[in-house]
C-alpha cells in the first residue's frame, strides 16, 4: 500500500501545486490587464481634454476678436477656411457656434447649431451676472431636435465698457471622441465610452456599435480597485474596465479590452501547464502500476514456488512601464558624471517614490537604488557611450523586504537615454516555481529504477531520442550523450531490441498505450538482458502525436527465476516420484494437496482418494485420531514430530510406517505442513528418508527472504542460508564450524554475547540490532529462538532469523516529522504543539523551574483575508510567524494551531516578569506595518498569558487558562496581552501604519 499512497501524494502535491500557480498567473494576468485598460481610458482621456481645452481657446479667441472689433466680429468670418479658428482647431471637427445678445437671443450661428433663447438658462445667467473671464462647461446638453447630449462651451463677451455683451457658445459631439477613433490601440471588440455620471448618461462605441444617449452606468469592482464594473453589460462579451477621470469637465473616459485578448497568453501557459502535469500524472501512474505489477509478479512467483516445494516465497503615459528620459551631465574631461531626468512618465515617478513634478529637471544619482554592481548610473553611460541599446532583468534587495524583480530597458539618445522598467516579480516568481517543478520531475525521472526514454515521431525528427534516464544507460550500456539528440537507427545496432521503427509506425498509425512483450536486448558488452516495455504516446495540443514515451523494466532477474522454478518444479516433481519416502503436503487444516508415488506404494492409497482428508484412510482408526495432537503440536513447536503409525494396505498386509510431520513456517507464520511416510523395514530406507528431509529443508531455508542460521551449545554455526552467506560475503563452505566471535569481530560480539547467552539459557528474544557498513547504518529485527534437546530441557543451540527494518523505520520517522508540522509556515502544528507541551510541563514539575505559555492570535484578520484573497492571508501569516520568530529567544518554541491562531512554549524562566516582558516586545513588533506583494496591511496582536512552575501537569488546563487572558485581551480592545494570576499590563501603545514604496 506504500507505493499506491505514495504515488497519490505525489500527484496531489503536484496538482495543488499547480492549480495554486495558475491562480497566481491568473490574477497577475488580469491586474496586468486593469493596468492596460486605465492607460488606455488615460490616452482617451487627454485626448478629449485637449480638444475642449482646445475649443475652450477658441472661445476666447473669439472674445478677444469679439470685443477689438467691438461686437462687430461675426461666425462666419471667424469660422471661414485658413481663418482665426483653423489656427486653434482642427477644420474637419466643423463645431456647432452660436453669439447669444445679451437678451439671450440667437444673434448669429454656424455649422447647424440647434438651440432655442439662452435666457433664462443657468449657464447664462451664470455669465450675465459674473464679471469673470472662465468659461462655463456644461455636461450634458440635451440637444432639442435629435434628443442627444451634447457638450457645451459658453464664454462671457463684454461690449467696450466691461458691460455685458452676450456669449459666444460652442457644441461638441462627444460621438466624435469615440467614434472611429484610432488614437486608442485596441481591438475589433473593445469598448469606449465617456460617461457622466452626475446626469447617469454615456455615449460610446463597443466594436462597430454605437451607443447614444445611453444611460450605461459603472460601479468600483472593489474599494480601492481601478476596475469598474459595468450596471448593465452592453453585449455578452466580457471585458475589463478601468477609467480616467476628467473632473473638470464633469466627465469619465471609459475603456474596456476583452477578457479573452487580456487572458490569452494566461490561457496558453495553464494549457501547457496542464499537459505537463497530465503527462507527468500518467508517467506516475505508469510507473506504479509497472511496480505494482512486479510486485504482484514476485508474490505469485513466490507463492508458486513455496507450493511447489512445499514452503511460500515472498512610451508614452499609457505604457505599463515605468519610463524617463535622460540627459547627460559631464565633466570638464567629459566624462558623464550624472543624468538630469528630462521627462517622466507617472508611474516612473511614482516607482521612484516621488511626483513627476518633483523628479524632472533633478539628478537621477541620488534616486537610483546603490546595492546594485554594476551601479545604474554605470549601466547608463555604457549604453550611452557605445549606442547599443541594453536589456536586461535586474534583481533588487532590500534589507528585511522581499526580493524585487525588474525588467530594465536602456535605449541611447543622441544627448541621453531613455530607460523603462517593469515589476516583473510576480512572473519571476513564478519562473522559479515552474523551473523547480520541472526540476523535480527531471530529478524523479533519472533517479527511477525504471528505464525510461522518449523518442520523437515528428516528420522532421523521426525516431531522434530526447530523453535518456541513468536507469537505461546502466541496463543497456548506451551512454545519454551517445543517444540523445541521435535517431534510434543511428544510436543502437540493427538489431538492438529498442531500435524499433515498425512498432513507432504503427503508434502513428493507431495511438493508444501498448504493452509490448518481453524482448531480448544484447548490450554491447556482449550481456544478454530482457525488457518488458510498454509505450505511451504523447500529443501536442492540436491532438496529433508527437512523442514516444517508453517506459521498461528490465525483467532479466525474474525471466531466470521464472526458468530456474520451471526447472526446480521439475526436479522436485522428479526427485519426490523418485524419492523411496511417501511424501505428503497439507495445508493448515490437515487436508492433503499433494502425495507421490512412493506414498501410493507404501499405503496403497491412490493419489486421488489421498486428495483432501482421503490421506487418513490408510492409517488405522485408532491412528487417525493422533493426527489432531500432531498437528496442533507442530503450531506450538518448532521441531518436526515424530510418530510410528500402522497403515492398512488394501492387499490386507500390516505396514508399519514412519510418519513425520513438519510445519512450513515462513517469517515465523505456519503455512501448511509437510510429511514423510517411510517403510522402516530396512534402516537404509530411515536413512535415505532423513537426507530428502535435510535437503528439503536447505531448500526452505534458502527461498526464504529472512536470514536463518542456527548456532550451538558452544556458539558456533552449524547451519545458515543463502541470505546469511551473503551477508557474510564469503563462500557458504567456511562459516559453518567457525564461532560467532571469529565471524563478526571483537566489537560486534560484545554487543551480541548478551543476547545469545540468554538465548542458550533457554529464552526467546526479538531485538534490533544497528550495522554500519561503508558509511550507510542499516536497522535489522533479529530473533533468536532456543533449540532444545532430545530430553525438551537442555538447550542444544538456538535458531537466528534476520530482517532489514531500514526502509520502515526510515519510514515511520518520516512520517512523525510530517504530522508535527504546518505546511504554509513551517511552525509546529497542534500535534507537535501538545507534544511538546506535555514534555515541557513534565520537565517543569521534575525540575520546579517556572515555564509560560502564550496564546495569541492576529487581530483584524479575517478583514485581510475578505479585501485582499487567501494568497494575501497566507503570506501575512508568513510574515507574521517570521517577525514573531525574530522576537523570542532560541529555547522558546512557536506553534500554530490553525486560522490565526498560535502559541509559544517558554521555558526556565527566572521569573514572571520575563514572560511579560516578551509579550509586550510582541505586541509592539506587529504594530508595524506588513509589505505583502504590492500590498500594505497592518494588524496587530492580541495575547493571553499563563504559568506552571509545578503540580500535577495538565496541559488542557494551563491551554484554557492562557484562552482566557487572551480573551481578557480582547475584551480590553485588542493589540495588547494580558497575564494570569492578576499580572495584568496596560494595553500597548497602537501605532498608525505607514506605507513606505519599495523599489
Amino acid at each position: 500500500m506504500l507505493l499506491p499512497c505514495f504515488a497519490l501524494a505525489l500527484m496531489a502535491s503536484m496538482w495543488i501545486t499547480l492549480f495554486h500557480q495558475m491562480g497566481v498567473e491568473r490574477a497577475a494576468a488580469h491586474h496586468d490587464a486593469v493596468l492596460a485598460s486605465q492607460a488606455l481610458a488615460r490616452v482617451l482621456s487627454e485626448h478629449v481634454s485637449h480638444i475642449l481645452r482646445q475649443s475652450d481657446h477658441a472661445t476666447q479667441l473669439f472674445k478677444l476678436k469679439f470685443e477689438e472689433t467691438e461686437g462687430a466680429l461675426r461666425l462666419a468670418e471667424f469660422s471661414r477656411r485658413n481663418g482665426l479658428l483653423d489656427s486653434v482647431l482642427p477644420a474637419k471637427l466643423n463645431l456647432p457656434m452660436a453669439l447669444v445678445g445679451r437678451d439671450g437671443a440667437l444673434r448669429d450661428s454656424a455649422n447647424g447649431f440647434q438651440a432655442g433663447a439662452a435666457s433664462g438658462a443657468a449657464w447664462f445667467e451664470a455669465l450675465a451676472r459674473g464679471a469673470g473671464d472662465a468659461p462655463q462647461f456644461s455636461t450634458p446638453v440635451v440637444e432639442p431636435r435629435s434628443g442627444k447630449w451634447m457638450i457645451q462651451i459658453a464664454r462671457r463677451l463684454n461690449d467696450g465698457a466691461g458691460r455685458f455683451a452676450g456669449a459666444i457658445v460652442i457644441m461638441i459631439d462627444p460621438l466624435y471622441f469615440v467614434d472611429d477613433y484610432d488614437r486608442v490601440n485596441v481591438d475589433d471588440e473593445a469598448a469606449l465610452f465617456l460617461w457622466a455620471h452626475d446626469a447617469q448618461l454615456s455615449i460610446g462605441r463597443v466594436g462597430e456599435h454605437l451607443f447614444v444617449g445611453e444611460r450605461l452606468g459603472f460601479r468600483a469592482h472593489s474599494k480601492g480597485s481601478d476596475e469598474l464594473v459595468p450596471s448593465a453589460p452592453p453585449d455578452r462579451i466580457a471585458r475589463i474596465y478601468s477609467y480616467s477621470d476628467m473632473d473638470r469637465y464633469a466627465l469619465v473616459a471609459v475603456v474596456g479590452i476583452t477578457e479573452r485578448a487580456a487572458m490569452e497568453k494566461f490561457e496558453r501557459h495553464r494549457i501547457r501547464y496542464l499537459a505537463i502535469a497530465l503527462a507527468a500524472t500518467l508517467a506516475i501512474a505508469l510507473v506504479t502500476a509497472l511496480l505494482m505489477r512486479q510486485s504482484a509478479r514476485l508474490r505469485a512467483s513466490m507463492r508458486a514456488a513455496r507450493d511447489a516445494q512445499a514452503t511460500s516465497r515472498a512610451a508614452a503615459e499609457g505604457s505599463l512601464d515605468g519610463v524617463m528620459f535622460l540627459k547627460a551631465q559631464r565633466d570638464a574631461d567629459g566624462q558623464v558624471v550624472d543624468f538630469t531626468v528630462t521627462d517622466i512618465n507617472d508611474k516612473g515617478a511614482a516607482l521612484l517614490g516621488h511626483t513627476r513634478a518633483a523628479v524632472t529637471g533633478q539628478g537621477i544619482l541620488p534616486l537610483l537604488p546603490h546595492n546594485v554592481d554594476p551601479p545604474f548610473l554605470a549601466r547608463y553611460a555604457q549604453v550611452l557611450l557605445e549606442s547599443r541599446p541594453l536589456e536586461e532583468e535586474v534583481e533588487l534587495r532590500t534589507p528585511g523586504e522581499r526580493p524585487v524583480w525588474i525588467r530594465h530597458q536602456i535605449v541611447p539618445l543622441p544627448a541621453g537615454v531613455a530607460v523603462s522598467w517593469r515589476d516583473i516579480s510576480a512572473r519571476k516568481l513564478a519562473e522559479l516555481e515552474i523551473s523547480g517543478n520541472r526540476g523535480f520531475l527531471q530529478s524523479l525521472i533519472e533517479h527511477l529504477p525504471l528505464l525510461i526514454y522518449v523518442k520523437s515521431v515528428r516528420p522532421a525528427s523521426f525516431g531522434t531520442m530526447v530523453v535518456w534516464n541513468k536507469a537505461a544507460e546502466a541496463a543497456t550500456g548506451y551512454a545519454a550523450d551517445d543517444v540523445i539528440g541521435q535517431t534510434d537507427c543511428a544510436a543502437f545496432a540493427p538489431d538492438f531490441a529498442l531500435c524499433s521503427p515498425e512498432e513507432d509506425r504503427a503508434m502513428l498509425a493507431s495511438p493508444a498505450a501498448v504493452d509490448l512483450p518481453e524482448k531480448p536486448l544484447r548490450r554491447p558488452d556482449g550481456e544478454l538482458r530482457y525488457l518488458h516495455t510498454v509505450s505511451v504516446p504523447l500529443f501536442d495540443n492540436n491532438g496529433v502525436i508527437e512523442y514516444i514515451l517508453c517506459i521498461a523494466e528490465d525483467v532479466t532477474r525474474r525471466h531466470e527465476q521464472d526458468q530456474n522454478l520451471r526447472n526446480s518444479e521439475a526436479q522436485l516433481t522428479a526427485i519426490t516420484n523418485a524419492s523411496p519416502l511417501g511424501l505428503i503436503r497439507a495445508d493448515l487444516r490437515g487436508h492433503c494437496t499433494y502425495v507421490n508415488r512412493m506414498f501410493e506404494t507404501i499405503t496403497g492409497v491412490t493419489r486421488e482418494r489421498a486428495l483432501g482428508s482421503g490421506w487418513k484412510d490408510a492409517l488405522l482408526a485408532e491412528e487417525r485420531n493422533s493426527l489432531d495432537i500432531i498437528f496442533r503440536h507442530q503450531r506450538r513447536n518448532a521441531e518436526p514430530f515424530k510418530k510410528v503409525v500402522r497403515c492398512l494396505h488394501p492387499d490386507g498386509s500390516l505396514v508399519w510406517a514412519s510418519l513425520k510431520v513438519a510445519a512450513v513456517r515462513i517469517g515465523g507464520r505456519i503455512e501448511g505442513f509437510v510429511g514423510t511416510v517411510d517403510d522402516i523395514t530396512t534402516l537404509r530406507e530411515a536413512e535415505m528418508a532423513l537426507r530428502e528431509s535435510e535437503a528439503r529443508l536447505r531448500t526452505i531455508a534458502d527461498t526464504l527472504p529472512a536470514m536463518v542460521a542456527y548456532i550451538d551449545a558452544n556458539q558456533v554455526y552449524r547451519f545458515h542460508n543463502l541470505a546469511y552467506e551473503r551477508e557474510f560475503g564469503r563462500g557458504g563452505g567456511q562459516v559453518p564450524g567457525m564461532t560467532v566471535r571469529q565471524t563478526v569481530g571483537e566489537k560486534r560480539f560484545a554487543t551480541l554475547e548478551p543476547y545469545i547467552l540468554r538465548a542458550l539459557g533457554g529464552e526467546t528474544l526479538v531485538f534490533e540490532e544497528h550495522d554500519e557498513n561503508e558509511g550507510s547504518e542499516r536497522a535489522l529485527e533479529v530473533t533468536y529462538i532456543p533449540q532444545l534437546g532430545e530430553d525438551g530441557v537442555t538447550v542444544v543451540g538456538f535458531h537466528v532469523m534476520r530482517q532489514d527494518i531500514t526502509s520502515q523505520k526510515r519510514e515511520k520517522k518520516r512520517l512523525l516529522k510530517l504530522a508535527q508540522v504546518d505546511a504554509l509556515t513551517g511552525l509546529a502544528n497542534r500535534a507537535g504543539f501538545l507534544h511538546k507541551l506535555s514534555l515541557a510541563m513534565r520537565e517543569s514539575a521534575d525540575d520546579g523551574r517556572l515555564m509560560a505559555l502564550m496564546y495569541m492570535d492576529i487581530d483584524h484578520f479575517k478583514p485581510v483575508n475578505d479585501t485582499h484573497g487567501h494568497h494575501v492571508g497566507d503570506a501575512l501569516l508568513k510574515a507574521f510567524s517570521a517577525r514573531l520568530a525574530q522576537t523570542l529567544r532560541a529555547s522558546d518554541t512557536v506553534a500554530r494551531l490553525g486560522g490565526d491562531e498560535f502559541t509559544i512554549i517558554m521555558e526556565k524562566l527566572a521569573r514572571p516578569e520575563d514572560a511579560q516582558a516578551i509579550a509586550a516586545k510582541i505586541v509592539g513588533a506587529m504594530q508595524a506595518p506588513f509589505e505583502l506583494d504590492m500590498v500594505t496591511v497592518s494588524v496587530s496582536a492580541s495575547i493571553g498569558l499563563a504559568y506552571f512552575s509545578g503540580g500535577l501537569p495538565d496541559p488542557d488546563a494551563l491551554l484554557q487558562q492562557a484562552d482566557m487572558q487572551l480573551y481578557q485581551a480582547k475584551q480590553a480592545g485588542r493589540n495588547t496581552w494580558r497575564a494570569a494570576a492578576g499580572d495584568h499590563a496596560p494595553p500597548a501603545a497602537t501605532a498608525s501604519p505607514s506605507f513606505q514604496q519599495v523599489w
